[in-house]
């Protein structure tokens, strides 16, 4: 998409990132990490760096929760229907806009900081755990 923004210093290229320090096992199992469809994508220009607003469906017990993410390299078409992996027990987090983001959905960074959205298998049930 035209209004994706790369890094050309590749910030996030492998060889530039420093090993993180050691925080147990159970730091990581802290987390509530679960599967979730995308029900909605809205454009989002008031934000600096260029994102969406989705709203995933977490399954029964969770819900529906929005987000804002910087996955504007995906087409707003194909990302409705997609499952993707929120971690959901981080705290909302109010943007300067106003705009509450409930969950941060996951992703891997390219070298230039371009997230490319963790991928589930077929039949995943929205609010599995991930482990």
């Amino acid at each position: 998409m035209d209004s994706h923004v790369i890094d050309s210093s590749e910030p996030y290229h492998p060889e530039k990132l420093a090993e993180k320090e050691y925080v147990g096992a159970a730091a990581y199992f802290e987390q509530d990490l679960r599967a979730g469809v995308i029900l909605r994508v809205e454009e989002f220009p008031e934000m600096r760096k260029p994102s969406y607003k989705i709203e995933v469906d977490f399954g029964p017990v969770i819900g529906r929760r929005w987000s804002s993410a910087q996955i504007t390299n995906y087409a707003r078409s194909d990302l409705v229907g997609r499952t993707v992996v929120g971690a959901l027990n981080l705290g909302d987090k109010t943007l300067p806009t106003g705009f509450v983001s409930q969950f941060l959905v996951l992703g891997a960074l390219d070298p230039d900081g371009t997230v490319r959205l963790l991928e589930l298998p077929d039949g995943v049930l929205p609010g599995s755990m991930v482990a």
